[in-house]
Parts: structure tokens; sequence; C-alpha cells
């Protein structure tokens, strides 16, 4: 009969083991799943800004530097400098 209980008891002992076991996992599983998102939101964003600015020129409405022959420098020094910066501050405020 003590043999009985100790094995309930045994069997309760490692039956909550298991369970923390599989929370543990299931949150290291979901902490990489949010790390690969951010990365993945990050990625979205920065190309958001190429394409905010090329929509602009897809428009059939008068733009500014259209008469311009060296106009697609400008616009794209302008958006490569736009697209650092914006790197560099989301890198900065991912590491915190």
């Amino acid at each position: 009969m003590i043999e009985a209980h100790q094995l309930v008891s045994m069997t309760d002992l490692i039956s909550q083991v298991l369970q923390q076991l599989s929370a543990s996992y299931n949150n290291i599983l979901n902490n990489n799943l949010n790390d690969s998102l951010s990365i993945l939101t990050i990625i979205s964003v920065l190309l958001a800004v190429l394409a905010v600015i090329t929509g602009f020129f897809g428009m059939n409405v008068p733009l500014p530097f259209t008469e311009e022959p060296n106009a697609w420098i400008y616009i794209l020094m302008t958006s490569l400098i736009l697209w650092v910066a914006l790197s560099q501050w989301l890198k900065k405020i991912t590491r915190k």
C-alpha cells in the first residue's frame, strides 16, 4: 500500500516536471519566433521607404524636379540617406 502511494506521488511529481519542461520549451520557441518577426518587421519598414518614394513618382501629377536632368541622382541619394538613417535608428532601438 505504501509503495502504491509512493508511486502515485512520484508520477505526480514527474508529471509536474514534464509540464514545466514543456512550458519552458514553448517559451523558448515563442522568443525565437518573436526575434524572427521583429527582423521581418524591420525589413518591411526599410522597404516601405523606397516604395513610398517611388510611389510619388508613379502618379500622373506635376512633381518637383521634373525638368531637372539629374533629378534621379538627387532622388536616389535622398532615398539612400533616408534608408541608412532609418536603418541606423531601427538598429539603435532594437538593441535596447
